[in-house]
């Protein structure tokens, strides 16, 4: 009986303290240097905004969107970041983040592959209707961490 007693608060201490361990020894790993191993040095940025007139277009060019997207997460190795978002702020705003390995893999693999052609056309076709359109592209000075 004696035994069986010491087991009641020997296994739950043992599995706490095992908790405790794992995830200070997680928190540590994770606040260390976020930056090790960092094998996209100087990626390539697009970030392009619009803000819609109307619901409707916004939505419309996200269904359009979307394949792409798809696309690009199974098919772009070189492609790191493919983010559509909508405004907190404003639901007619959209900002969509793109990282790339370099320029290149923007302008001769994602913009020449044929999911990318047919959105160019679809959105096009479209006549989606913009308050504002803008298109910035940048490049990492490695000073933090993606």
């Amino acid at each position: 009986m004696g035994n069986n007693s010491a087991m009641q608060w020997l296994v739950p201490a043992f599995v706490a303290v095992t908790a405790a361990a794992g995830a200070y020894l997680l928190g540590k790993s994770a606040t260390t240097d976020r930056t090790a191993g960092k094998k996209n040095k100087k990626a390539f940025l697009l970030v392009i905004t619009h803000k819609y007139k109307t619901i409707r277009d916004r939505d419309l060019f996200i269904s359009l969107f979307e394949p792409l997207a798809k696309y690009v997460v199974h098919h772009e190795p070189e492609t790191l970041a493919y983010e559509l978002s909508v405004s907190d702020k404003n639901p007619l705003e959209i900002i969509i983040f793109e990282r790339y390995t370099s320029q290149a893999a923007l302008t001769e693999v994602h913009q020449q592959s044929a999911p990318f052609k047919k959105f160019k056309k679809a959105w096009a076709e479209a006549n989606l209707e913009y308050e504002n359109k803008t298109g910035e592209s940048y490049i990492e000075k490695d000073l933090g961490y993606m």
